[in-house]
């Protein structure tokens, strides 16, 4: 199905608002251009005040002078006595709203604004607030300050306009499925570090944990940690185990999964480890001889600074004998300005950094393979997300969380990505295997891969959900 949209918007909003439209309709089954005029061969949407001369029949969706100006300032919408849509169970929020919008308007908001300012990282490109490693925070973002954060609003909205348009123009729209199922999940692993025995971390767990207890642990646990040094000699090695695990229990369940992996190091949060000895290379290959995928989990400083970047991935991809195709930025550091044409100069093609670390949700309300935005460019990238919707330590941060609580948090994700027909994935790092930090995560794991095969997801690596959604 064919489906032209005319963009009748200023040059500084024109190409934010073709990117919303592009992101409505990415679930779908459908072709979208972008023309000036009415093509008879297609369904026609008219995004703008004045109806071309002979239309027949269009689809319109009047613009919001506020998005104009929330770029021209720099800011977001205002939230003040916002509406809400009552939609398959869920409120959306009625941004950009169009007040007196008149019969010729099929819509009271201007879905493809709410689209761009929620999904493209504009956020991002103009917080001021920052956290310590120069991420935006969670507790600034629309989505939180909306109260959606826990569910993919533009799924939602897609497959609004979907109806929408199915009744006005009297046809069936079909979505988009993942290797023949309606939703997918991508296992992810980002390796920070191998071994407990490695400087960084004998500090980390002897003196930042046991002795000056900054995770609150009881005395049996600082204990415990106070030990992993020790038992680590002796064999019993939290990360090196965890590595093993999760390539076994994935293999056991015919699953294989993405593993991010470091070769270098540029700030004091990364753990540098030797992915030249004959232990890891021996990994390496392993997982690639399995079909597992394997990414890049570049240092600290590589998410404004190009030339590291390349560095790491070519150390990588030497190392591997093929091309590196997936990146999750470690710590999750991603500046909207400059990260994405990082990524592109570094031909990079697939990404999963797009979460937040300190709560678990849909950042850029979207749950399906999406193109990022290029501010810089002020364009379409041809970098595509599929978003990280939780990770572990986010979770098990949550000391007040029982094992079962933990556990059906997830689940509740889980579910929220199905009912929208959507798509994400997760993060579980070796390091689960830690009794301590996880206590009880390696069974969540594998009732969680489980509980996704039961509930029909396609589950595999980042680069097989993207690539089979169609």
């Amino acid at each position: 199905m064919n489906i032209n949209v005319i963009v009748n918007a200023g040059e500084k909003v024109k190409q934010k608002v073709k990117y919303g439209f592009t992101l409505l309709f990415q679930p779908l089954r459908v072709q979208v251009v972008f023309s000036e005029t009415v093509q008879t061969d297609s369904i026609n949407i008219l995004y703008g005040n004045e109806l071309p001369a002979n239309t027949g029949k269009i689809f319109i969706v009047r613009p919001s002078v506020e998005l104009e100006q929330c770029v021209a300032e720099s800011r977001l919408p205002e939230l003040g006595g916002i509406e809400w849509i009552g939609f398959r169970g869920k409120k959306l929020p009625k941004l950009f709203p169009i007040s007196g919008f008149g019969s010729k308007s099929q819509l009271d908001f201007d879905i493809a604004a709410a689209t761009f300012t929620l999904a493209s990282n504009f956020q991002d490109l103009i917080s001021l607030e920052r956290d310590e490693f120069d991420r935006l925070r969670a507790m600034d973002s629309l989505q939180d300050r909306l109260g959606v954060l826990n569910f993919p609003v533009v799924n939602y909205y897609s497959l609004f306009l979907k109806e929408k348009l199915e009744s006005f123009f009297n046809v069936v729209i079909d979505l988009k499925e993942y290797d023949n199922a309606k939703c997918g999940l991508a296992l992810t692993h980002d390796v920070d570090y191998t071994s407990s025995l490695n400087f960084k971390i004998i500090k980390r767990e002897i003196f930042g944990h046991a002795i000056l207890n900054r995770q609150g642990l009881g005395p049996n646990e600082r204990a415990e940690k106070l030990m992993f040094p020790l038992l680590a000699l002796l064999g019993y090695d939290p990360p090196k185990s965890g590595l093993t695990f999760l390539r076994g229990v994935e293999l056991q369940n015919g699953l294989k999964s993405t593993f991010f992996l470091k070769t270098g190091a540029t700030g004091k949060e990364d753990v540098n480890y030797n992915f030249h000895s004959g232990r890891i290379r021996s990994f390496y290959k392993s997982l690639a001889d399995s079909g597992f995928e394997i990414g890049i989990h570049p240092s600290m400083k590589t998410y404004i600074d190009v030339n590291e970047f390349v560095r790491e991935k070519t150390r990588l991809e030497n190392l591997l004998g093929k091309k590196v195709s997936s990146v999750r930025q470690h710590y999750l550091k991603f500046t909207a300005g400059k990260t994405v044409s990082i990524w592109e100069r570094a031909n990079m093609k697939y990404d999963s950094t797009l979460g937040f670390s300190r709560k678990v949700g849909f950042r850029n309300s979207v749950a399906f393979p999406f193109p990022l935005y290029n501010f810089e460019q002020d364009r379409v990238s041809p970098v595509i997300e599929l978003p990280l919707m939780l990770m572990d330590g986010t979770i098990a941060d949550d000391k007040r969380l029982t094992t079962e609580q933990a556990f059906e948090k997830m689940k509740e994700l889980i579910r929220e990505t199905k009912e929208s027909h959507g798509a994400a994935a997760i993060l579980f790092h070796n390091s689960i295997a830690d009794p301590v930090d996880f206590p009880g995560y390696k069974k969540i794991y594998e009732h969680l891969l489980t509980e996704a095969k039961s509930s029909g997801f396609s589950v595999g690596t980042l680069e097989g959900i993207i690539e089979n959604f169609q």
